[in-house]
């Protein structure tokens, strides 16, 4: 085609640019590090601490998925399964 010119690529060396970051150096041990705070046997006044098993940990979770999804229909707990749940609500409540 004559006319036809080709544009020049102004700034085409940032295209191809690293994109890794340089690798951090070595802190220096002169400068203060953050504090470490360890933590706390026993929760502040106005919290609370309550220990779970695996199992009730994983009711605790379907529990949340069926009332983040109510639509679906799902089958009734199993008498174990219900006298499962109502120990793990009254060992909540009991730390109200």
């Amino acid at each position: 085609m004559p006319g036809f010119r080709r544009a020049q690529l102004r700034g085409s060396d940032e295209l191809f640019r690293p994109t890794e970051e340089p690798v951090a150096a070595v802190p220096d041990p002169a400068q203060p590090q953050p504090a470490v705070h360890p933590v706390p046997t026993a929760p502040t006044h106005d919290l609370r601490s309550l220990r779970l098993t695996e199992e009730e940990i994983g009711i605790l979770a379907e529990a949340v998925q069926h009332l983040k999804f109510p639509g679906k229909t799902t089958a009734r707990p199993s008498i174990g399964d219900f006298e499962a749940l109502e120990a793990l609500r009254q060992k909540l409540l009991r730390i109200l």
